[in-house]
């Protein structure tokens, strides 16, 4: 995905659970909270309350909920 198609499905997906693909490899369920510039803050899927900035450089692709269905 382009960093335009990462940051349009980020912000059209706030507050909702997607799936991120990072560029190591590691894949996870996240919640969008807000976006930036450089990048974004998440919330994992969990029941914690960890957050994490992440820059845009550091996702390879953003899929949401039903979108490989």
């Amino acid at each position: 995905m382009t960093r335009e198609e990462i940051v349009q499905v980020l912000k059209s997906n706030l507050n909702k659970t997607v799936t991120l693909k990072f560029t190591d490899g590691f894949i996870t369920q996240a919640t969008p909270l807000t976006v930036d510039a450089e990048g974004f803050i998440h919330d994992l899927a969990t029941t914690d309350d960890h957050v994490f900035w992440v820059a845009f450089e550091e996702v390879a692709e953003v899929t949401t909920r039903g979108a490989n269905d």
